[in-house]
């Protein structure tokens, strides 16, 4: 604060021009000197999770997976990882689906989610990756489009929870207790009797 006497002048050293400019100086120090948001503004899920096939699925997420399966995960084809951007040019792996050949169609499996990183991301991330159904969802949706050429793509779910996701993803039931499929082709009653057949043949997978 700058006392003044009583023509109004100021009353220290200092001119009113150079107290004008220390304002606008300090002014502008506020304003320039904020700090960076500390992390990714996401308006959709799509801001902050990518999904993208890789050919070493151990480099990016064997832990993750051998904390769920207890075992090493799939070092053949087709594996996917669901990788997280916190922060711009960091991404974190925190998903994985495998996608075996099974003839001309595909047998999906090993779906894991990172629950510990999910638990830790801003509340704004969490948000915007729920109202989008998840990251599991969005692994699938995405996988789905990209295997799009093969007549079917199947799944073995026991758990209630998956099935839902698998619904939503786009999984539909069948006469088989835990068998699910997503058809990509527009095949007759008897063409996906067969198919069912022979997928059921081959037990839990």
């Amino acid at each position: 604060m700058v006392a003044a006497d009583d023509s109004g002048k100021a009353a220290t050293g200092t001119s009113p021009a150079a107290v004008d400019l220390e304002r606008v100086v300090a002014k502008d120090s506020s304003s320039t000197g904020r700090e960076p948001p500390d992390h990714v503004v996401a308006s959709s899920i799509d801001d902050i999770i990518r999904v993208e096939e890789v050919a070493d699925a151990e480099f990016f997420i064997g832990d993750l997976f051998r904390r769920r399966f207890h075992g090493d995960p799939p070092n053949y084809p087709r594996s996917f990882v669901a990788f997280y951007q916190p922060i711009r040019s960091r991404l974190e792996a925190v998903g994985f689906v495998h996608y075996l050949a099974f003839e001309d169609s595909y047998l999906c499996g090993g779906l894991v989610i990172d629950e510990r990183r999910y638990r830790q991301m801003p509340t704004e991330h969490r948000k915007v990756i729920k109202a989008a159904g998840g990251i599991a969802e969005k692994m699938l949706r995405v996988t789905f489009a990209r295997l799009a050429d093969a007549p079917a793509i199947w799944g073995y779910v026991g758990d209630a929870l998956a099935e839902k996701v698998d619904l939503r993803a786009g999984f539909r039931h069948t006469t088989h207790q835990h068998i699910m499929v997503c058809w990509n082709k527009d095949l007759s009653a008897e063409e996906k009797e067969q198919w069912l057949a022979k997928v059921v043949a081959l037990g839990p997978f």
